[in-house]
């Protein structure tokens, strides 16, 4: 039998063991709470840098009210539905084709800090992606389901270079004959019955000019007004400025025909007597609107500047061609595209296509009475279905040109203008003016 002392000694040992093992249990539990602390601290502060969004710098040059808008807006339910993305919008005034945003985009991609998406005159994608200047968007645009016939055929061609598609096509547009109804309707036309052959559209050209001594008061038509580039006319006459190679055929025998046509109405007017006529309205004045012509050829913008003119009574048209068949536009449009050197290429992307194909198209057609390229949206804008002038135009869509995707676009246009100048002015040949235009423009393309 213990002793009553040694079993107080045991009793008492066993309780300092106890009061040991209960400390170390609460500093092992302190020194586990404080490293989860740590832990989850850390793992917050990840979070939170997770979870800051990506910026993208959206530049687009589109000034007008409407347009400026409507972008806005697309924009911020982008933003909305991609919390992990922040789009930030900023206008780059000028145009894409012109001396605007094309400066400042070159000075930023070549000091290698771009804008991650531009809106881009798509006429220009070719030339831009011939010298490395926007990313190619093939492998994203199939990774995320987009298909070509997503598109109108010639949105597609200007946004592709060498079967590598470099934008994702936006808005667009097709030309079309206006007439003036009530015009008509005094010089004795139907005003139901716009012309179809180019024999007609002289014909009635005669008869709407009206002249008061030696000057124009009206004239019926003047082909090379506002959208009527030859481009309109060589495609009507039936010619084509591009061949299979690749080579520009820009004095193809049809669009030598065109031109020829052309400077019929200046030797029968007078060329002069036309530049002055057009003058007299002032660059700010629209002579289709202004009474002063009584047809034009031109595209769909003109439907609702038209609705601020009261009660003007006019028509839209096939534009006419030599068998008053076949007829056929020229489309022009905008896209979306992702500068050399973006940081953020798939983000950038994501944006692009929703701009193109999804919610950002749907919206900026509807609140800004555009088409867009994405051929299936048309028919479900609102002012589409309120707008029975809308229909030729979709009609149209598919049998439209667009102008040749070459890394010279700009140089062709150029160059097709200044022969249409000489050749109204007499200063040579249309035959003789487009072939120095083809052998300008397909050396410096290396044919």
């Amino acid at each position: 039998m213990l002793k009553k002392n040694t079993l107080r000694v045991i009793v008492l040992v066993m309780t300092i063991l106890l009061m040991v093992s209960v400390a170390l249990v609460g500093c092992t539990g302190s020194s586990k709470e404080q490293s989860n602390n740590q832990s989850n601290g850390s793992k917050t502060e990840n979070i939170a840098e997770q979870k800051k969004p990506v910026e993208l710098a959206y530049w687009f040059p589109h000034g007008n009210a409407t347009d400026k808008t409507a972008l806005e807006k697309a924009v911020d339910v982008f933003s909305k539905a991609n919390p992990d993305i922040k789009v930030i919008a900023e206008f780059v005034g000028g145009s894409g084709s012109g001396q605007g945003i094309t400066d400042k985009l070159v000075t930023a991609i070549n000091g290698g800090n771009p804008p991650d998406v531009v809106l881009f005159d798509r006429f220009m994608v070719s030339q831009w992606a011939s010298t490395g200047l926007f990313e190619d968007l093939t492998d994203l645009a199939q990774a995320s389901g987009i298909k070509k016939d997503m598109f109108y055929e010639f949105a597609i061609n200007e946004a592709t270079y060498k079967d590598r598609l470099y934008a994702m096509p936006f808005d667009t547009d097709c030309r079309v004959l206006y007439y003036n109804k009530k015009m008509f309707a005094e010089a004795g036309l139907d005003p139901e019955k716009p012309p179809l052959t180019i024999a007609e559209l002289d014909e009635y050209a005669e008869k709407l000019t009206k002249k008061e001594g030696n000057r124009y008061k009206v004239l019926g038509f003047i082909p090379w007004l506002s959208q009527g580039w030859l481009y309109t006319w060589g495609w009507s006459f039936g010619g084509q400025f591009q061949d299979q190679s690749g080579k520009v055929t820009a004095n193809h025998p049809d669009i030598v025909k065109a031109l020829e046509w052309e400077t019929t109405y200046a030797e029968k007017y007078g060329i002069e007597a036309i530049t002055n006529f057009s003058s007299a309205s002032g660059g700010d004045i629209n002579p289709f609107r202004a009474g002063m012509v009584a047809m034009m050829i031109s595209g769909p913008w003109e439907i609702a500047g038209l609705k601020e003119v009261k009660d003007f009574d006019y028509g839209v048209s096939y534009i006419p061609t030599p068998t008053g068949d076949n007829f056929n536009s020229w489309a022009g449009g905008w896209s979306y595209v992702i500068p050399k050197g973006t940081k953020y290429k798939e983000e950038a992307f994501q944006f692009a296509k929703f701009m193109t194909v999804e919610e950002g198209a749907a919206i900026y057609g509807n609140d800004t009475a555009h088409f867009m390229s994405c051929k299936d949206l048309n028919d479900t804008f609102d002012w589409v279905k309120n707008e029975p002038k809308a229909k030729i135009f979709i009609e149209l869509f598919p049998s439209s040109y667009c102008r040749p995707p070459i890394p010279k676009g700009q140089l062709l246009w150029d160059e097709l203008a200044t022969a249409t100048d000489k050749a109204l002015h007499g200063k040579g040949t249309p035959k003789e003016l487009l072939d120095k235009v083809n052998e300008k423009v397909n050396k410096e393309l290396g044919f």
